[in-house]
């Protein structure tokens, strides 16, 4: 999977505990802490935190799980709702997640059934996701595990023949709009939500449904993934040097909002680095590390060494509609599966 390449020139971020603030200077200063802390400080003013999934970004992927794991999460926000997986499958992965055995097939449907992905979920920190949150569960007592919801709308693929079929299925953003409205806002509980970016940049999508009935109730944060321009990732990378790891980085310090403390933060003055992801309205910044060292997740090795789910995989594939999967007569892996890419001197991915 090649991670496409966007222009992310840098100031900061906003870690703005309101709407995202306008472009600052290139002089204004920035607010670089955790990425933990920085997240649980954002839930003690919104009730939403949405990340920007990468999708295929491994260090990403990693980071949502160290967030799950860190002893806070279960106790302060308790909630995620998720792209990666088809809510039609829902009273599985509760079942899963409490600790019960499923079989592997069963559960594979969490993941498989969704209708927004092509040609499925595949990969490998995804799947670790939900056995990373069952894992913290285990060692809870019931009232206090984390609940998953699974956001990608229901469809029941046995039912499926057609492209006209697929109409019927829920608009992919209004539906998980309707679970954080209804299950997360209206009960006054937080969540965190990890959707694909534009998903969540407020323009006729999930953050816009969910804030036309609750107005600022989201916080969103997008990765830092590399630079266009060859002049821009030395002068950063020697700004980030020093930076806790992974960060969380603010457009300016005033965005902290209601002077709320957040441990091992400080301000950094990041001269000649021009404004970060402006136009993608996120509020905060996340930083996983030098570019170059960025890789896609490892797939799961099914849709090689699984024929018949691969033969099911492509149907969908066609349905809805795309190319046919390349032709697969014996297992194999893919090596892709294998090969992790590298990144190029400029900062972008290969």
């Amino acid at each position: 999977m090649l991670l496409l390449v966007v222009q992310l020139c840098v100031d900061g971020l906003a870690i703005g505990f309101a709407a995202p603030p306008s472009p600052q200077s290139t002089s204004s200063p920035t607010m670089v802490c955790s990425a933990l802390d920085g997240i649980f400080t954002a839930f003690q003013s919104h009730r939403l935190v949405g990340i920007g999934d990468y999708h295929g970004l491994a260090q990403e992927e990693d980071f949502y799980a160290s967030l799950i794991r860190d002893k806070r999460f279960a106790k302060d926000v308790g909630n995620v709702v998720v792209e990666f997986g088809a809510a039609a499958q829902q009273d599985t992965l509760d079942r899963y997640l409490s600790g019960e055995d499923v079989q592997y097939d069963h559960l594979r449907k969490v993941w498989s059934d969704t209708v927004g992905w092509t040609p499925t979920v595949v990969g490998l920190g995804y799947l670790n996701f939900y056995a990373q949150v069952r894992a913290v569960n285990l060692e809870l007592p019931p009232e206090q595990r984390i609940h998953v919801w699974l956001g990608d709308p229901p469809a029941d693929w046995s039912k499926i023949r057609t492209t006209e079929d697929l109409r019927h299925v829920p608009d992919r953003d209004q539906y998980p709009a309707s679970i954080i409205n209804s299950q997360i806002l209206a009960k006054n509980r937080k969540a965190l939500v990890i959707y694909g970016a534009f998903h969540l940049r407020g323009w006729k999508d999930l953050r816009e449904f969910v804030e036309d009935v609750h107005p600022g109730a989201f916080f969103f944060i997008y990765p830092h993934t590399g630079f266009e321009q060859t002049s821009c990732p030395e002068c950063f990378e020697r700004a980030a040097q020093d930076w806790p790891y992974p960060a969380l980085v603010t457009r300016s310090a005033k965005s902290m909002g209601d002077g709320l403390p957040v441990q091992g933060c400080r301000l950094q003055e990041l001269a000649n680095v021009e404004e970060w992801l402006s136009d993608f309205s996120e509020d905060s910044k996340l930083y996983l590390g030098p570019a170059t060292s960025l890789t896609t997740t490892q797939e799961s090795p099914d849709l090689y060494l699984d024929l018949k789910f691969r033969a099911e995989i492509d149907r969908r594939t066609f349905l809805l509609p795309h190319n046919h999967l390349e032709p697969a007569t014996t297992p194999q892996v893919s090596p892709h599966y294998l090969h992790a890419p590298s990144g190029n001197k400029d900062g972008t991915m290969k």
